[in-house]
């Protein structure tokens, strides 16, 4: 039986609340988690969550835009920093990107059921942040290839191609296995500065 909890502690409970309930959807998918399953992991009412979130779908787009807008946020100051060379931003960016990822995993969810899980108008707030992000990457890409540090004939599809190889690491990479997440980094941080035609720095991986 789910125990009171006072609604007084109000954003706090509201965090604790989506930090649950991406645990759940990260362990045991959207659609297999249900509203009564994320309450007893917080140890609240069903009712007491509602007066938090309407329904289940509310409660991953809370989930997927605090990421996003996290995420961004810690990105973009990197990306729209100017005093650094574009190949200094990309450095940093492959850094960023995959220990944001690891750190934060469950949030990420498993299956994307921002696809599905979502209604149009909560997509819409998702795809918006990560537009953002790629176009911000592309911008640091498109710089570096006016400045010679990169030499791509196709910017937009190498952006793409980059983003999905960042991406794809958050479904395979796992801390006990045999490379460690710096050592990811380092190698991915070389795959990426060759994809944009660039000279990567000796790999210490």
């Amino acid at each position: 039986m789910a125990r009171k909890r006072s609604l007084d502690e109000g954003p706090v409970l509201r965090g604790k609340i989506m930090e649950r309930a991406s645990v759940l959807f990260y362990e045991r998918g959207f659609a297999a988690t249900s509203i009564r399953d994320i309450a007893d992991a917080v140890g609240i009412s069903s009712s007491t969550l509602y007066h938090h979130f309407t329904n289940k779908q509310e409660v991953l787009h809370a989930i997927a835009v605090n990421f996003m807008r996290d995420f961004v946020a810690e990105t973009t100051v990197v990306l729209r920093d100017t005093s650094r060379t574009p190949t200094e931003r990309i450095r940093e960016t492959v850094r960023l990107h995959l220990t944001i990822s690891d750190d934060r995993r469950p949030e990420l969810v498993v299956g994307n059921p921002i696809r599905y899980g979502l209604d149009q108008e909560q997509r819409r707030d998702a795809i918006r942040l990560q537009t953002e992000y790629h176009d911000a990457v592309l911008d640091v890409i498109s710089q570096g290839n006016d400045a010679k540090e990169f030499h791509i004939v196709d910017i937009p599809l190498t952006t793409m191609a980059l983003l999905d190889m960042l991406n794809g690491v958050r479904e395979w990479f796992r801390r006990s296995g045999p490379l460690s997440l710096d050592q990811i980094i380092d190698r991915y941080t070389a795959f990426s500065l060759r994809i944009l035609g660039a000279s990567p720095a000796p790999s210490t991986g």
